[in-house]
C-alpha cells in the first residue's frame, strides 16, 4: 500500500475494538468526506497568492510532486478563476528542506500579503493545538492493554510523519 492511502475497511476491522466508537467514526467520516479547514475572522476576496521563490528556483520538483499529488487524487482541480469556491484563498508554494536534506513541498499557510492576513493567524490558539503522546504514555497503554484485546496482540510502535501518512486529500476551505 503506498504511503498516505487507508485501506477504509481494514481500519474498521483494526478499530472495531477501540473503547471509543466515536474516534472509529470520526477517523472514517474523514477518510470518506473530508474535513474542512477554516479560520475565524472577516472574509477576503478570492485570493490566489504568487509561489516562494524557493519554488520558482526548482519548479521541476514542485511540478512533479503536485504530479503525483493528482495520481493520488490528493488535490482537486479548479479549471478556472469563477470555479473557486467564495473567499478562497491559495496559500503560496515553496519548498523547504527536510532532515535527510532532501526538499518537500509547502503550502505557507502563515504567508502575509499586503493588507490581508495569513491562514495560521486567523485560527485562535485552542483550535490549532496539537498535542503528541509521549513515549511513556504509549509504553504504559501497550503495557496496559497489551494482553487484554485482540487488537493490541500485534501492536508495535512507531513515529511516522504525519503528512505521508495522512496526506491532505480534500480542497482546503
Amino acid at each position: 500500500m503506498p504511503p498516505g492511502q487507508l485501506n477504509m475497511r481494514g481500519w474498521q476491522k483494526l478499530m472495531a475494538e477501540l473503547p471509543d466508537p466515536a474516534i472509529t467514526s470520526a477517523i472514517i467520516g474523514i477518510y470518506k468526506y473530508g474535513a474542512r479547514i477554516s479560520y475565524e475572522g472577516p472574509t477576503q476576496p478570492k485570493t490566489i497568492h504568487p509561489n516562494l521563490s524557493s519554488a520558482t528556483l526548482d519548479a521541476m520538483l514542485v511540478s512533479s510532486d503536485i504530479e503525483k499529488a493528482l495520481k493520488k487524487n490528493h488535490l482537486h482541480v479548479f479549471h478556472n478563476f469563477d470555479s473557486l469556491p467564495p473567499h478562497y484563498i491559495a496559500s503560496p508554494l515553496g519548498l523547504t528542506y527536510k532532515a535527510d536534506g532532501s526538499k518537500r513541498r509547502i503550502h505557507h499557510l502563515s504567508y502575509i500579503a499586503p493588507g490581508l492576513t495569513s491562514i495560521n493567524s486567523r485560527i485562535p490558539e485552542e483550535y490549532g493545538t496539537i498535542t503528541y503522546s509521549s513515549i511513556k504514555d504509549a509504553i504504559k497503554a501497550v503495557q496496559m492493554f497489551g494482553k487484554k484485546t485482540s487488537f493490541w496482540s500485534n501492536a508495535t510502535l512507531s513515529q511516522p510523519s504525519i503528512t505521508s501518512q495522512f496526506p491532505l486529500s480534500t480542497p482546503l476551505s
